[in-house]
Parts: C-alpha cells; structure tokens; sequence
C-alpha cells in the first residue's frame, strides 16, 4: 500500500503472483493509515488481481514497534486477523527480526531459486 494509495502496480502483483506465501507489512503508527485499513486495502487489492493471492498471505509484519506505546494495537491487530500470525518488530532498531524468521520458516521451500526468481524486475 503505497503513499496516495497508488497501488501495488502491476508488474509487482505479477511478480508476487509466483510467490507461495505473502506477508503484509504494515506501519503500526501510521494515523492516516491504520494498519487494519492497510490490510484491508491490501487484501481487496490482491483479491481484484487474482483471487488465490489472498490465501497465500501467512502473517503480518507489524513494523515500529519501538514508537506504539503498549501492546494494545499489537493484540488488536491479531484479534482483527485471527487467521494471521502477527510478527511486532522494529526494523530501525532490528528489534524482535527473529519474529520474522519463526514467521516464514514453516512456509520455507528448501530448494535453490531461480536468478529471475530473485528480482522483481525480472
């Protein structure tokens, strides 16, 4: 969800599309954007490109958390998305990253990428 809710563009939706698992990465201190309504966008604009993209999300980033003053968006947000794993981390400070391995491990492929698998401007 870029700034002005330009969009995802479709070259990057194209280059997700060959992605087995997403995860949304969400600003928890955004006030003109919440992270819920970030998510929300997030996934209608998923669902209007290809209606599997949706399913293939396996958590949330949350990022910032170095400025939210208490757990209390962290758990709302988890109770918004029960479905979602929520990862709280601060990537300024590389606080609670290691929330971002667990997060992506059980959905890890153990098999080498292609080089045009690696960049988006493939």
């Amino acid at each position: 969800y870029q700034r002005r809710v330009r969009g995802l563009g479709h070259s990057f939706l194209k280059h997700i599309e060959r992605c087995k698992s997403l995860l949304y990465v969400v600003d928890m201190v955004n006030e003109e954007h919440p992270p819920a309504d970030t998510i929300s966008v997030l996934e209608r604009e998923l669902r209007a490109f290809n209606p599997e993209l949706p399913g293939r999300v396996v958590g949330i980033i949350a990022n910032k958390i170095d400025l939210v003053p208490g757990p209390e968006p962290i758990i709302e947000l988890a109770r918004q998305f029960p479905n979602l794993s929520v990862a709280p981390v601060s990537a300024l400070h590389s606080r609670n990253t290691s929330a971002i391995r667990a997060l992506i491990e059980p959905f890890k492929t153990h098999r080498p990428l292609e080089d045009d698998q690696c960049s988006i401007n493939s």
